[in-house]
């Protein structure tokens, strides 16, 4: 199975990344956009290959595009596709509905990965879930085949990245304010943030709800912070920064 991949963005290259660290990595089309980004990709992988136009890897079993939502008409332009084939959106805002305008014969989906998927960690919706793409897809991270296009951004979530590296960057420099040596500060956070997150992944799902009180003692400070922030609203204010986010046009911000 051939993969082509028409545009090579932040997220379709990570993809690449990922799929090429498999213990068989399929064959990889990349196209000649962004240059910089396929150039380095096929220096990097044996299996990846640059290809001189769009239309080189739209000849692929599967061809993911990963352009910005502005760039997709140039990029789609005078291409065509057969009925075997699987063409897989990472663009964001796109509906299959408007994709279907453009590739009115293969066989659509769409994805959200993370960056993380470089690596063969983190989240990755996928909508319908096509047994080719589940294949595909399930070994580079943990996949949720969502139950209709809504909700492949799993309501924003993925809107808070990089809030959460706002507050690992405070917490850092809460501890050198304290006194500790930036390496330090910066080591200790990042270990007490992994060492929770590693905590909830082994947590059974109905044991989540006691994480709380399982991370805090009655009168403890643990417990006095926590209740500063729900007092001030703080944890009230993620879903509603999120809510904020999903209202906006994502076509609009690509």
């Amino acid at each position: 199975m051939s993969i082509g991949f028409i545009g090579t963005g932040t997220i379709a290259g990570a993809m690449v990344a990922g799929l090429s660290g498999l213990p068989q990595p399929p064959d990889i089309l990349v196209s000649p956009r962004s240059e910089a980004v396929s150039t380095g990709l096929a220096a990097r992988f044996a299996n990846v290959r640059r290809v001189g136009s769009n239309a080189e890897a739209a000849k692929a079993d599967i061809v993911v595009l990963g352009m910005r939502p502005a760039q997709l008409s140039e990029a789609m332009a005078g291409l065509r596709f057969g009925p075997q084939q699987i063409v897989l959106s990472l663009v964001a805002g796109l509906s299959l509905d408007e994709l279907r305008k453009l590739v009115p014969q293969a066989r659509l989906a769409a994805a959200v990965p993370m960056p993380g998927i470089a690596r063969k960690i983190g989240p990755v919706t996928l909508y319908p879930g096509l047994p080719e793409l589940v294949a595909l897809l399930g070994p580079l991270g943990d996949l949720f085949v969502v139950a209709d296009e809504a909700r492949l951004n799993m309501g924003g979530l993925s809107t808070f990245m990089s809030s959460y590296f706002e507050l690992q960057a405070r917490l850092i420099a809460t501890a050198i304010a304290g006194g500790a040596p930036p390496e330090d500060a910066r080591r200790y956070v990042v270990s007490l943030l992994g060492m929770l997150a590693d905590t909830a992944r082994r947590t059974a799902p109905e044991d989540f709800g006691r994480l709380v009180e399982e991370h805090q003692t009655k009168g403890g400070l643990n417990e006095r912070v926590r209740n500063k922030l729900l007092a001030e609203g703080w944890f009230d204010a993620v879903p509603e920064a999120l809510a904020a986010a999903a209202a906006l046009s994502w076509t609009a911000l690509g």
